[in-house]
C-alpha cells in the first residue's frame, strides 16, 4: 500500500486518482536506457565487418574483429535475429498442419527479414541503436 502524496489517505498501489480526494497520483518515472555510443575508430575500422555479421549469422566478425565492442553489439542483434528466424522455422515445421501458424510464420519471418535490413544498414551508417525487439533480450557475446 501507499499514500496519496495530496491527502494523506492509504491507497492501492495501482490506482491512478486517489478516491478520498479524487486528485491524480503522479506516475512512476520510466527510465529509458540510451542505446550505446561505440568509438569512432572502433566504427571507422569495424563498420564493414559489422554488416557482413547480419549475413553471416554473425560468424565474420566474432572471427575478424572479436575486440570491437560496436561488432559485437551487431553480432548480438544478428544472433538474436537468427535464432528468431530458427524458432519460427520450427514451429511452422511442427504445426503446418494448422492455417494460423504457416500464416503468422511467414510474416514472423518477413519481419526478421526486415529487422536484418534495419541491422546492415545502422551498421553500415556507423549507428549503434538497438534493433525494436533486441533492447531487452540478454548478451550473447560479449
Amino acid at each position: 500500500m501507499k499514500y496519496c502524496p495530496h491527502c494523506g489517505a492509504e491507497i492501492a498501489d495501482d490506482v491512478r486518482f486517489c478516491p478520498t480526494c479524487g486528485k491524480e497520483i503522479d506516475p512512476p518515472v520510466v527510465v529509458i536506457e540510451p542505446d550505446p555510443q561505440f568509438d569512432a575508430q572502433d566504427i571507422a575500422d569495424n563498420r564493414m565487418l559489422a554488416m557482413l555479421g547480419y549475413l553471416t549469422c554473425g560468424i565474420l566478425p566474432m572471427i575478424g574483429c572479436r575486440n570491437s565492442a560496436f561488432a559485437m553489439h551487431h553480432v548480438n542483434q544478428a544472433l538474436w535475429i537468427f535464432i528468431g528466424s530458427i524458432v519460427v522455422s520450427v514451429a511452422m515445421g511442427v504445426l503446418a498442419f494448422t492455417v494460423i501458424v504457416p500464416v503468422l510464420g511467414v510474416a514472423c519471418l518477413i519481419a526478421l527479414f526486415v529487422f536484418e535490413i534495419m541491422g546492415i544498414v545502422r551498421a553500415l551508417k556507423g549507428s549503434g541503436k538497438y534493433l525494436p525487439f533486441v533492447k531487452k533480450l540478454p548478451v550473447i557475446i560479449k
